[in-house]
């Protein structure tokens, strides 16, 4: 019998934080920072967004991310500054379990920008992959997202082969 998968919160407890930033599971509490994001010209440049973010959308977004995590399909959790509770970033994770690797998506707060916070983003989305047992990551990056491959680089991450338009990262965590 297989054991009962743990939750989010199980999953996060053990991590460490590390430089003032823990990661927690998406909260409607931080619905309008959710909006906010989606509404980022940088956040929006690179990621999926909704065409018209609402709070209610990001209610919907969050809630389903709860469900997300506790089917252990994906992983969607946010990087918490320590001292002030403000929401830093977000990680998303989609699992392969066929594979043990995880493709990571990832995104910073306006505010958090420039001051080495996305270092500690990716991590902590390591440590992440870590307790989840996966054997590695992999980012795929548009290649005009400078800043991104340039993070990716400067934290050692190798670059990969692909067929497609899109850059590949990847980082051992097994």
């Amino acid at each position: 019998m297989d054991p009962a998968p743990r939750t989010i919160e199980a999953v996060l407890l053990p991590l460490d934080a590390r430089s003032g930033f823990r990661l927690r599971p998406w909260n409607e509490d931080w619905a309008t920072t959710l909006v906010d994001a989606w509404q980022d010209p940088e956040v929006a440049k690179w990621n999926p967004v909704p065409p018209d973010p609402s709070l209610e959308l990001a209610g919907s977004w969050i809630r389903g991310t709860a469900e997300q995590n506790e089917a252990s399909v994906g992983v969607d959790v946010v990087m918490v500054e320590i001292s002030s509770g403000l929401v830093a970033g977000e990680i998303g994770l989609q699992v392969d379990p066929s594979q043990g690797i995880a493709e990571v998506g990832f995104w910073l707060s306006a505010g958090f920008r420039g001051q080495g916070s996305a270092k500690v983003l990716l991590a902590l989305a390591v440590d992440l992959a870590k307790e989840l047992e996966l054997a590695g990551l992999v980012a795929l990056v548009d290649p005009a997202n400078e800043a991104a491959i340039g993070l990716l680089e400067a934290v050692g991450w190798p670059e990969l082969p692909t067929k497609t338009q899109r850059r590949a990262f990847a980082q051992r965590t097994g």
